[in-house]
């Protein structure tokens, strides 16, 4: 019998997970605390140092900057909720106050914002 191999750059019908090294996850966390979005020229470089792929090292900014939102996202409604009982005044009216420099909600840019400059990086 004859077995047909079905070839696709998508990887759909394989799919794997890469694991990274301690050492490629602290070089790639601190490039991404040093730049959330990272240049073409940088991509190349930190792939090559760090023997990733370009492709590697793109969605593992894409994926970081996600949990970044999700946390983001976590901590305004942890905020919004639970610490407003801590907050309430001596008159009993609740007046929550963000650190000096956490970004509230409304600064925040939108997903819509992120896919924008992702698609500009990537250009």
């Amino acid at each position: 019998s004859r077995k047909l191999l079905w070839v696709s750059k998508t990887r759909t019908r394989e799919k794997y997970r890469v694991v990274y090294t301690d050492h490629q996850r602290l070089e790639l966390e601190k490039e991404f605390h040093y730049n959330r979005y990272i240049t073409i020229r940088r991509k190349s470089e930190l792939a090559a140092n760090l023997r990733l792929s370009e492709r590697q090292v793109k969605i593992w900014f894409q994926n970081r900057r996600a949990k970044e939102r999700k946390l983001m996202k976590k901590k305004m409604t942890h905020f919004d909720g639970s610490n407003l009982g801590s907050m309430q005044s001596d008159s009993g009216s609740v007046s929550p106050m963000p650190a000096p420099d956490q970004q509230t909600h409304s600064e925040m840019p939108s997903h819509r914002q992120y896919d924008i400059a992702e698609a500009v990086m990537a250009a």
